[in-house]
């Protein structure tokens, strides 16, 4: 190779040292894409086996699911129906009437249940309750509101793949330890 032969530059497509680099921002490009998923959305979303969910948790995932037209993981609707039992100790009866009231009805939709004109007012409001617990994730709105599901709660799902669910931290202690208390004495 002569010395006009190592002057030419070399065309960028073909360019190894450059595909390599493109491959590799891309590579990175996608882990830091996906690093930042949280660990329990990833075992929110593995399913379950019917064995492992019990019998009025099975029922209470059925009405949720037809109550929000989402797809409620047996996760989230274990810890929902726990923190409703304890406002709503009927609560399997209400998940007993929905599920019958689908049923018999033949409902496909959520919207077919809101043009019903027949439906107990007591039942409506707790099936709106339980809508209201999935949507935010807490059950109550006094000073003992319990929060079961925060990244979870449905009111993320129509920017979810767009912006980061807000939350201050990933799970206990990941702020770092309680700052010591300290008093400042002002003297006149």
């Amino acid at each position: 190779m002569n010395h006009l032969e190592q002057d030419m530059p070399v065309d960028p497509v073909q360019d190894p040292q450059r595909r390599l680099l493109v491959k590799g921002s891309i590579t990175w490009g996608v882990v830091a894409a996906f690093a930042p998923m949280p660990v329990m959305q990833a075992i929110a979303a593995a399913p379950a086996t019917s064995a492992d969910v019990p019998a009025a948790v099975a029922a209470f995932q059925k009405a949720s699911s037809f109550l929000t037209s989402k797809s409620v993981n047996a996760t989230m609707a274990t810890r929902a129906y726990e923190a409703l039992k304890k406002r709503m100790p009927d609560i399997d009866k209400t998940v007993a009437s929905i599920n019958t009231l689908v049923a018999d009805k033949q409902l496909a939709h959520m919207d077919a249940y809101l043009g019903l004109q027949d439906v107990d007012k007591g039942l409506d409001k707790q099936a709106k309750d339980i809508v209201r617990a999935m949507y935010l994730g807490v059950v109550g709105d006094d000073e003992k509101a319990e929060l079961f599901a925060y990244e979870e709660a449905f009111m993320y799902d129509p920017t979810r793949d767009v912006l980061v669910v807000p939350t201050y931290g990933r799970g206990p202690d990941s702020w770092g330890p309680k700052p010591v208390e300290s008093i400042v004495m002002v003297e006149k």
